[in-house]
């Protein structure tokens, strides 16, 4: 008799299951699991995913024949036919990955040495990645000049870092006015599941702080509605303007576009590395991997390092020379400082080697 505590394993019970994660790893997932649907109808006369499940289970309890043949062999047909119908590599291999999950909740298991044993992938092809250029950046910027929400996403993306679907879930409540430039907590609710802080520029301030008077803290900054239809209408507004500018070239391996929101976010880092290095620019984006010092820094730290880097953000000369002037009005005012200091230093120790001569002449250790 099966316990009331015993679920069905179903596709609708696995929804149920990772209805809590991000949107986009559902998304993934849920495309995984379209994609192995789509195939097995194919593939097998009009067959579901739940027959091909329950005939795994029978050939799994068959000791003579066993799992790995048929599993596998059915698995490397899959590739394949996502192969001939140009689905690229990265895109089968995350698939992949997630219709190995969807088995494991069906309780079909796969094992990594069999994986490398019995199944051959396509090879990703490595080009060198687009490198944005300033003079592309600000030609993306001032042709969205129309639609000033989608300039301050471009504006935003370069000068913090933030994933496209980390901004767009961006609430006014998450960004702090009071510093020396608007301080943004990710909250952990994104594809890492781990908040931090990152910054605007001044540009990024200057564009959006009209449409943030009207906002209530629950409101969205840079999205209307929700953040994937944000998302996907700034994509599609990219596209477009890439197209009219004639920067919407792609990638031969991929046949993806070399500009895109993630395009952003490599210019940011690219930026950041130069000027305070990888460690730095791998914990403004979030990245795993950086040095445990880094988790030490106050956050008057990490501004004073956002403010020394923001000149190599912003997208305007004009910017770009004020920031600058302002930077050296700054050191000049500490050296200034310094040099006063000096001079207090150099008062404090002539009064005290005067103070020692005087006590020696009293004792007699020196004539007078």
């Amino acid at each position: 008799m099966a316990s009331f505590l015993t679920k069905t394993k179903s596709y609708e019970s696995y929804e149920q299951r990772i209805s809590t994660e991000p949107a986009s790893t559902q998304r993934s997932k849920k495309y995984a699991q379209r994609n192995f649907e789509q195939f097995v109808s194919e593939t097998y006369d009009g067959r579901t995913v739940d027959e091909i499940i329950a005939e795994l289970f029978l050939v799994k309890t068959d000791k003579e024949q066993g799992l790995e043949d048929p599993l596998y062999d059915m698995l490397q047909e899959w590739i394949n036919w996502n192969e001939r119908r140009g689905i690229g590599p990265s895109t089968i291999k995350v698939a992949f990955s997630n219709l190995r999950k969807y088995f494991f909740f069906r309780k079909i298991k796969t094992n990594d040495q069999d994986i490398r044993e019995y199944l051959r992938f396509p090879k990703t092809p490595k080009e060198e990645k687009h490198p944005l250029s300033d003079s592309e950046y600000s030609a993306i910027v001032d042709g969205l000049a129309k639609n000033p929400m989608y300039q301050s996403v471009c504006l935003a993306l370069g000068s913090s870092g933030m994933r496209i679907g980390e901004l767009m879930n961006v609430r006014k409540k998450d960004l702090d006015l009071s510093t020396k430039r608007i301080t943004v907590k990710i909250p952990p609710n994104t594809k890492t599941r781990t908040g931090r802080t990152t910054f605007f520029t001044k540009e990024v301030e200057e564009k959006i702080k009209k449409r943030l008077g009207k906002l209530d803290p629950d409101d969205y900054v840079f999205c209307k509605k929700s953040p994937y239809s944000g998302q996907f209408s700034f994509s599609v507004a990219l596209r477009r303007i890439l197209k009219k500018l004639g920067l919407d070239e792609k990638y031969q391996s991929n046949n993806y576009c070399k500009i895109t929101p993630h395009t952003w976010r490599a210019y940011f880092f690219t930026k950041a590395a130069r000027k305070h290095g990888d460690n730095y620019a791998h914990k403004m984006t979030g990245h795993g991997g950086y040095l445990m010092q880094y988790d030490r820094m106050t956050e008057e730290e990490k501004m004073d390092m956002y403010i020394e880097l923001e000149p190599d953000l912003v997208v305007y000369d004009q910017t770009k020379n004020k920031l600058k002037i302002e930077q050296l009005k700054e050191e000049n005012a500490s050296i200034s400082q310094l040099r006063e200091e000096v001079g207090r230093l150099r008062e404090q120790q002539a009064k005290q080697d005067k103070k020692i001569l005087a006590k020696l002449r009293e004792d007699k250790t020196i004539p007078s």
